[in-house]
């Protein structure tokens, strides 16, 4: 499980991203190939017994890394429109 802090250089929106991605956990009792959610369509069980739960959560959390890694580059870009939104939890407190 990821929880290495996220940088504090990052504007509010990949902030946010990242966050999200680092929070996004493997789920032992549903496991998944990785990034499906309940609602994707081309969700897949892993359900053979070629690796273990430690083996695929640790690849889990390694492409959750790489797309941290992608967002705190994008940011650093700063070509990324992105940069000039502000994330939605920041709208509804206006």
């Amino acid at each position: 499980m990821l929880t290495g802090p996220i940088p504090t250089d990052l504007c509010p929106a990949h902030n946010e991203i990242a966050r999200g991605w680092r929070d996004n956990h493997y789920n032992w009792r549903d496991p998944s190939e990785w990034p499906a959610g309940v609602s994707a369509p081309y969700r897949t069980h892993i359900l053979d017994n070629r690796t273990s739960h430690e083996e695929r959560e640790k690849r889990f959390d390694e492409k959750n890394q790489q797309q941290i890694d992608l967002v705190v580059q994008s940011c650093r870009s700063g070509r990324s429109p992105q940069c000039g939104a502000t994330p939605a939890n920041e709208e509804t407190a206006r």
